[in-house]
This record gives structure tokens, C-alpha cells and sequence, in this order.
């Protein structure tokens, strides 16, 4: 990914060269003997264009992100931003960086069969006493994430404060090209950095405004780290623009496509992956089907 945007920036770099060039051509053609104004504003024009030259060169500089870089701390070692009653934890990966040269290409038709890793074992979850497990793949920039948020972000939360569940939130950069500035990803930044800081509810708050706000043709990093400092984050645009955290983010992203995520919003429960009808009687129904077990091995251990 990270040369793909290289050779973009080199191409753009001489295709704009060899307009100055052309332009040079032709004007030197036509001022054979030209008065010395059009000299100089021949040479004014090409200085113009060295500029833009410079500027497309740093743009695209500035875009390509490496193939390898740290798991946030607010993160596991799968990209995922995890919320619990007790807090969102912190530097749970059981490796420090990732790479995405480490992983397989992308499929053309992920094979929605499989199930990506750290996700748990729809049968082990029957046993394992834990809360409920939600694992939601998401982008900022999607439409329809944005409506499952509005729709079943209440219901969600109320179930993790109740600690009946817990609710891993992967933010994937599949939009990336909808946007003039790979919007996605940079938002995905953005969550990593903002739950570094803040409670549940406010990061929760904080993600439920930045997907109220998808299709604006993506936010400004300034209007990002704005709304941070909305829910309790410190955060800069400056900060942003280190892109510390987007190697995980396309890490994450790649990885997700590689086990069966072909699209957003895609949502495990408890292992099971979702695929329609009302979510909160899935949610509550999961939480049932977990305290009746927990009850029936309470019952075992008494006998």
C-alpha cells in the first residue's frame, strides 16, 4: 500500500515536469527575439510550476505510510478498541508493532465463511462466564455503520455498563478512496488516539459524533481532534499528522478482508456473526442464553 502511493507521487512528480518542459517548448519557439517582459514571464511561469512540482512531491511524501508500525496502546495486537464496564484497557497486544508485509494479499471475494482472529469460539462462549462478546467491524466514513450506531448504540452500551457484554470496535479504511484524503483511515487514527484518554461513555460519544458526520466528503484533522477535545481527549491536528498509528489501521483493515469481512458494518455476537433482524433482541437474547448457562453450572456445583 505504502508503494503504491510512492510510485503515485514519483508518476505525478514527472507528468508535471514534463508539462513545465512542454510549456518551456513552446513559448521559447514562439519569443525568438522576444522582448525581455516575455523572458520573464516565461521564467516566472516555470518557477511557478517547479513550486507545484514540489508541493504534489510532499503531498505524496507525506501520504505514503509504512508497511509497519506500533499497536496503539488503546488497542489489541487485531487492531480492536475494546469497552468494558471497568474502563477501555490498555497495552493488552501481545506484540508491539504489526506489519502488514506479514500478511497474505487481500481476496477479490473474501470468503465470509471464515472468522477473523480474536474472536471467540461460538461454543467455548457458552462456557467461558465471561460478558457477552460484540466485535463490530466498522469505517467512519459508512453510511450504514452510522445507522447501526444511532440505532443500537444505547442498547449496546447500557448492555456493557450492566457488565452483561463487552464491545471491541475495529475501524477499518475501506472508504479510504470515497474521500479526497483517505478520510477513513485517518478517522480510525483519530479513536485510536481519543480512547488512549477517555472513559467508555465519552469515547463512545466521541465515535457516535464523528459517524454522524459521514459522506461530508471526510473531516479535517482539525475538525477531528475539535471534536476530542469535545469528549475529553487533548488532541491536535499536529498529532494527527504524524500518522503514528496507520500502519495498525491497514494492518486491521487487510487482515479483516483476509478472514471473511467483506463489508461494513459486519458484527460478531458472542462468535456468531450477525446477519439481520432486530439487533437488540439478538443482544438480549445472547445475554439470557449466557446467565441461564452461568446458572446451570451454579446449580451443577452446589449438587
Amino acid at each position: 500500500m505504502a508503494s503504491q502511493n510512492k510510485n503515485s507521487g514519483s508518476s505525478t512528480a514527472q507528468q508535471a515536469r514534463e508539462r513545465a518542459r512542454q510549456v518551456a517548448d513552446r513559448q521559447s519557439r514562439k519569443s525568438s527575439g522576444a522582448p525581455v517582459g516575455l523572458i520573464a514571464g516565461i521564467v516566472a511561469l516555470v518557477v511557478i510550476i517547479g513550486v507545484i512540482i514540489g508541493l504534489v512531491v510532499w503531498q505524496n511524501n507525506k501520504a505514503a505510510i509504512p508497511e509497519a508500525g506500533p499497536v496503539p496502546a488503546s488497542a489489541n495486537q487485531y487492531g480492536g478498541i475494546t469497552i468494558t464496564e471497568d474502563g477501555i484497557p490498555q497495552n493488552t497486544s501481545e506484540v508491539p508493532e504489526r506489519d502488514i508485509g506479514d500478511l497474505p494479499e487481500a481476496p477479490e471475494t473474501p470468503d465470509t465463511s471464515k472468522t477473523p482472529p480474536g474472536i471467540v469460539d461460538p461454543d467455548e462462549a457458552q462456557k467461558n462466564d465471561e460478558p457477552v462478546q460484540l466485535v463490530i467491524f466498522q469505517d467512519f466514513e459508512c453510511p450504514h455503520c452510522a445507522e447501526f450506531s444511532e440505532e443500537n448504540g444505547q442498547a449496546i452500551q447500557k448492555a456493557v455498563d450492566a457488565g452483561d457484554a463487552t464491545v471491541e470496535y475495529r475501524n477499518l479504511n475501506f472508504l479510504d478512496g470515497t474521500t479526497r484524503d483517505q478520510y477513513s483511515s485517518r478517522a480510525a487514527t483519530a479513536a485510536y488516539l481519543v480512547a488512549e484518554q477517555v472513559t467508555p461513555d465519552q469515547y463512545l460519544d466521541f465515535e457516535a459524533e464523528v459517524l454522524s458526520r459521514h459522506g461530508s466528503g471526510g473531516l479535517s484533522n482539525e475538525q477531528l481532534a475539535e471534536i476530542a477535545g469535545k469528549h475529553g481527549a487533548d488532541l491536535t491536528a499536529d498529532r494527527l499528522d504524524e500518522n503514528t498509528y496507520r500502519p495498525m489501521v491497514d494492518v486491521a483493515s487487510r487482515e479483516s478482508l483476509v478472514n471473511g469481512i467483506a463489508g461494513t458494518p459486519t458484527v460478531f455476537v458472542d462468535g456468531s456473526r450477525y446477519e439481520q433482524g432486530d439487533f437488540s433482541k439478538t443482544l438480549k437474547d445472547a445475554v439470557k442464553a449466557k446467565d441461564k448457562a452461568s446458572s446451570g453450572d451454579a446449580k451443577k456445583t452446589k449438587k
